[in-house]
């Protein structure tokens, strides 16, 4: 004969249910306790890099600090484009070298320099050796490929443009910032234009920027005259 279970008594389901749901409060407690014990070793481990950080950003030399006036204006600046222009010896190219280091710390940063002729670009690519190994650690420098490399995968390309056609070298290519040196030396502005069209960024953290410098005169005075000087307040 079958024994009637009394209501007050749990059925074997529900024991085996209430037992499930007493394992899994043990095992919440057990991962919350956890939790604040790996948040608690996270901040700690956060603290020690933030202070290992800022002893190393104290005793790091500072490699370059730009004068105040045009230099500072120049690098601070956040517009597209941007010509710095003035006299030899303002310190022009200097500056052009330190604005493209601004997000080497990003994998996804794709530079490049550009001068008229070779021999100009040596004297930049000698420039570049001096600086560019005592701001980043590691950074190398390959002459075969004309290319600046940096422990991030930041790339920067330093090569010369003599004639408008050349640009064609950089068709389908795609750079978050393109800097010309001297660019008065270019008759038209067809190169100038051209790169515009290799600026380009997919990492929302990277801005794109073009850059140029230029010494009064030259052939292509007047149309970077008309394009950067003509529209622009008086400073």
């Amino acid at each position: 004969m079958q024994q009637k279970l009394d209501g007050n008594v749990p059925k074997p389901r529900q024991k085996q249910k209430r037992k499930k749901i007493s394992l899994q409060k043990q095992k919440l407690t057990i991962a919350e306790k956890s939790k604040k014990t790996a948040k608690r070793k996270l901040n700690l481990a956060e603290k020690t890099i933030k202070t290992i950080e800022e002893e190393i950003h104290e005793d790091r030399p500072i490699v370059f600090k730009p004068n105040d006036g045009p230099q500072t204006e120049f690098l601070a600046s956040d517009e597209r484009e941007v010509l710095y222009g003035g006299a030899a010896g303002g310190g022009k190219s200097y500056a052009l070298l330190a604005d493209v280091l601004r997000y080497c710390d990003k994998t996804n940063h794709s530079a490049l320099i550009i001068r008229r002729t070779n021999d100009e670009l040596r004297e930049l690519v000698h420039k570049s050796q001096e600086m560019y190994p005592k701001a980043f650690k590691g950074a190398h420098w390959s002459e075969r490929k004309a290319l600046w490399t940096f422990p991030s995968g930041a790339r920067i390309w330093m090569t010369y443009l003599e004639q408008d056609k050349d640009v064609l070298r950089y068709q389908g290519q795609a750079f978050t910032w393109i800097g010309v040196d001297e660019l008065t030396q270019y008759p038209t502005a067809y190169a100038w234009d051209y790169l515009r069209s290799r600026l380009r960024t997919t990492d929302p953290s990277i801005p794109i920027y073009m850059r140029a410098t230029s010494n009064p005169g030259g052939p292509g005075h007047m149309w970077v005259k008309k394009m950067f000087i003509d529209p622009s307040p008086f400073n």
